[in-house]
Formats: C-alpha cells, structure tokens, sequence
C-alpha cells in the first residue's frame, strides 16, 4: 500500500493554548513548502465553544493554496458524539480522536463506532488502546470492518506512535485505508515520519 511522505494529514498551530507563538499559519506554510510537502492539512483542536474559528479559517483561506486541507480535530466524547461546532461538520475536514481515558472498554469502544459511523467524520486520529485494555482479534476485526464499511481512514500518527503494529496488521488485512499525521505541534514535526518508519515500513511492505 502506498503512503506519500509528501502529505502531512495532521498539523497544528498557534490557535490552541498548549502551541509556540511561531507555530502560525503563514509559518506552517512556510514551512511545508521548504520541506517540499505537495499536500497538508491544517486541522487545528477544536471545542463546541471555540470562538476562534472565524479568524482561523479566514487566516488559511486567504492564502489561496490549492495543496491546503482545511479543518480541525475533535473529541470524540463518552457518547460518540464530536466536540465540533456543527456548521463545521460535513464542510471541513474532521479528525475525530479520544482525548483524555474512558476507564471503560465497552464505553470506549460503543463511543469509537458511533464516531466511526458519523458521516462528517473523515478521519480517526491517533488510534491505539487505554493502558487498562487492548482489542483482542475479533475486536479488532469487527473495528476494521466497520472502518471499511463507512470508508474512513485511520491515520498513522507519529506523535503517539500509533496504531499499535498489531492492530495495523489486521487492519490492513481487513483493507483499512490509511495515511500519514504526524499531530504536528511545532514547525519542526511538520512533516517528520521518522518516528513511525516502522510503521511505514509495514504497511509499504508487508
């Protein structure tokens, strides 16, 4: 399967709380195209509350780049619904990841496939299990499944190291699409996979 080191899917930038002041929209740009990325999404935390978006998406929108992906990343929250204002769903690019432990497999998992069943989302980002639990096959098998089914993509995030490689390796036998993130969170990380070469390496050429 074939993944395009020239894509970034998952970048950040100054507009959340946790970020460097450098980490700007003309910077991300900047930089990017200094790294030779032809493609990448700008998909910044996103709340229900956020009254930032206006000025966000008016900053990436008047550049005018064709090889931009404008959108955001959400929680997916204890009930599967995203933390995402809802005029932004369906219009924008949305990542949809757990941010913070349910302590419950059977609530983490009924949450993940209402999330994987909501069509505004487009992407499942850093995918991987809490520290109290893991998926065993089947598990894993009915989740790749209904990924498949509801044609999502499950991104390989260089920051969490994730999915774990035995859960790539199901997924990929069940036919999940993926692609490259690497939850870029200051201008050097924009762009770098170096972290998940292995991960790369599997799904390449395995």
């Amino acid at each position: 399967m074939e993944l395009n080191l020239n894509e970034d899917y998952h970048i950040h930038s100054n507009f959340n709380d946790h970020s460097p002041e450098n980490l700007s929209i003309s910077n991300i740009v900047t930089q990017a195209e200094k790294i030779g990325l032809k493609k990448f999404a700008i998909t910044e935390h996103v709340r229900k509350t956020s009254d930032w978006v206006p000025q966000y998406l008016d900053q990436i929108e008047s550049l005018k780049r064709e090889n931009i992906i404008v959108g955001f990343e959400a929680k997916i929250l204890p009930d599967g619904s995203i933390n995402c204002p809802q005029e932004y769903m369906g219009n924008y690019f949305i990542i949809a990841s757990f941010h913070g432990l349910l302590k419950d497999k059977q609530l983490w998992l009924k949450a993940l496939e209402t999330a994987i069943q909501n069509p505004d989302v487009n992407v499942i980002g850093h995918l991987g299990p809490e520290p109290t639990f893991d998926l065993n096959e089947d598990e894993l098998n009915n989740l790749a499944k209904l990924i498949v089914s509801n044609e999502k993509i499950v991104e390989i995030n260089a920051k969490y190291h994730w999915p774990l490689l035995s859960w790539l390796k199901v997924f990929k036998k069940n036919g999940v699409k993926f692609h490259l993130s690497s939850d870029a969170h200051s201008l050097t990380e924009i762009g770098n996979f170096e972290k998940i070469k292995d991960l790369i390496d599997f799904v390449k050429n395995e």
